[in-house]
């Protein structure tokens, strides 16, 4: 790296130079997004990796004070404290989707189950007309069909319908709702105690 690199960093950091910070950002996001990508952590983190390189640039802008400036002595050293910025940023975001991820297991296997043995019968024709009364998204419908239907965990919808989840929360929350409102349902419960019976 060139000696104007290092400068650089010298008026970001120890002049604390706002306009330094923002050529930083544009010379080095690219490198940073790489990073991410790179690190073995970020395939079970549901953020973009353009995200996770903004914020390690902001834990990096918030930890390096002109006092720890010091400690490096040249651009090299400089972009390796990026780089574990970068690693530690994207292992936070794994461990904190990972910790939300227990969560929602958790919450969605204490659910009440009437609806989701109705659910499981989906192959009858009867239940259909009923449930897609009460089904308001298209967001609802694909995660209806492709959890109960295909039995595809959450995050595996998620990944093939990005556009309709933005994350993997969004899948959980939609069929949470529908689930409360096939609980409801007076018809709904009518047939599955029906199916009960029978």
């Amino acid at each position: 790296m060139c000696d104007d690199s290092y400068e650089l960093f010298r008026h970001a950091v120890v002049e604390q130079s706002a306009d330094a910070w923002a050529t930083i950002a544009a010379r080095y996001r690219n490198l940073m997004i790489s990073w991410a990508v790179r690190c073995q952590a970020s395939h079970i983190v549901h953020e973009r990796n353009e995200d996770l390189a903004d914020r390690a640039l902001a834990r990096a802008w918030t930890a390096l004070s002109p006092e720890r400036f010091a400690a490096f002595p040249n651009t090299a050293a400089l972009l390796a404290y990026l780089r574990v910025c970068v690693t530690t940023t994207v292992i936070d975001a794994a461990r904190a989707q990972a910790a939300y991820d227990r969560m929602c297991v958790v919450e969605w296997e204490a659910v009440a189950t009437p609806e989701q043995a109705t659910i499981a019968q989906l192959g009858r024709a009867e239940l259909w007309p009923l449930v897609r009364t009460l089904v308001t998204t298209e967001a609802e419908w694909v995660a209806l069909v492709e959890r109960f239907v295909l039995d595809l965990p959450p995050r595996t919808i998620h990944v093939r319908h990005p556009t309709l989840f933005a994350d993997v929360s969004v899948v959980y929350t939609a069929i949470r709702n529908l689930c409360d409102r096939l609980r409801r349902d007076q018809d709904i419960r009518r047939f599955y105690n029906e199916c009960r019976v029978t």
